[in-house]
């Protein structure tokens, strides 16, 4: 029944085809990416290795052994050696005063005073000890500390720049990919629909074929003459579907002791010829009614193709 089937719009291949070349100029581009990242992550861990890991090990080892019993010794020693100069500076002055306000070395005020101000001056020394000794406790604790955030940040900076540009060219790739698989999935969608309006339309084609059939079949149970060979002055028969469009077709009946007197569906012969200028408007030759209805099918027909084909064209130009 005339008309082939629409053609796959080849904006469907090249949506395909762009998808892999793309794929492969992103992926070469990623690894471009990656190649630069690794240069730094390897000039970074260099450097880390040759110049900052001897401070760290050395800062690690001395926060583990900071606080030990001969440093708190030496620092508590320190601190002592340090009050008891101060104080014996302080027991001079004060002697000096003693004497200078009149008090006998000899007397008991003059050994009271030196009796507390040694005392003063062993309590001042006790105090200086334990409090550097504390101190070096809480440095240790400190420089501890320190380790622990500076193990936890090691390398940081060079796995960091890795995954984030990995993951940009990661996400720009997947986000082309479907973008471009999506294009593909609308022209597969709307070549579909093409499809099922071109097989309605042989559909129905097909089914006004089979009628014409019958029709033929009632009317010329052995057919009538219609070979090329019996036929001269052949010439297109164009508009016949624009003809046929003002031709009204009713259901009738025909009148008492006329034709078969059964019920039909069909033109009146007056329009039909007016409309054809084929028959004396009284009566339809079959050959005519025949041959006009499948002029009409093929014009349908030529349109319903043109304009699937047309559809196909505007979206994939848009596309």
């Amino acid at each position: 029944m005339g008309g082939s089937a629409p053609k796959p719009d080849k904006n469907i291949g090249k949506a395909a085809l762009k998808s892999a070349e793309l794929g492969e100029d992103f992926f070469a581009w990623m690894q471009g990416q990656a190649d630069i990242t690794n240069d730094w992550a390897e000039e970074d861990r260099n450097r880390y290795l040759e110049v900052f890991r001897p401070v760290e090990d050395r800062y690690i080892a001395d926060a583990a052994s900071w606080s030990s019993p001969e440093r708190k010794a030496m620092e508590a020693d320190k601190a002592v050696a340090d009050v008891r100069q101060q104080q014996a500076i302080q027991r001079q002055a004060n002697e000096r005063s003693l004497i200078a306000s009149g008090v006998d070395p000899r007397s008991g005020r003059y050994q009271a005073e030196t009796q507390k101000q040694g005392n003063a001056e062993a309590l001042a020394a006790a105090g200086a000890g334990n409090m550097a000794r504390s101190r070096v406790d809480d440095t240790a604790r400190q420089m501890q500390s320190n380790v622990i955030n500076m193990g936890n940040g090691m390398a940081v900076n060079p796995a960091t720049s890795i995954g984030l540009s990995n993951t940009a060219a990661g996400a720009g790739f997947n986000g082309a990919i479907n973008g471009y698989e999506a294009q593909g999935d609308l022209l597969n969608q709307q070549y579909g629909q093409q499809m099922a309006s071109w097989e309605a339309s042989q559909n129905g084609l097909a089914g006004i074929g089979s009628a014409l059939g019958q029709i033929a079949g009632a009317f010329l149970p052995a057919g009538f003459l219609s070979s090329k060979e019996a036929k001269e002055n052949k010439r297109e028969a164009p508009g016949i579907l624009d003809a046929l469009e003002g031709v009204p077709v009713e259901r009738w009946n025909y009148k008492e002791g006329l034709g078969d007197g059964g019920e039909h569906v069909g033109p009146y012969a007056e329009d039909f010829t007016a409309a054809t200028g084929l028959g004396d408007g009284k009566t339809i030759n079959v050959a005519d009614a025949f041959g006009i209805t499948l002029g009409a099918v093929k014009e349908l027909n030529a349109k319903v193709d043109k304009l699937t084909k047309g559809k196909g064209v505007g979206i994939g130009e848009a596309a």
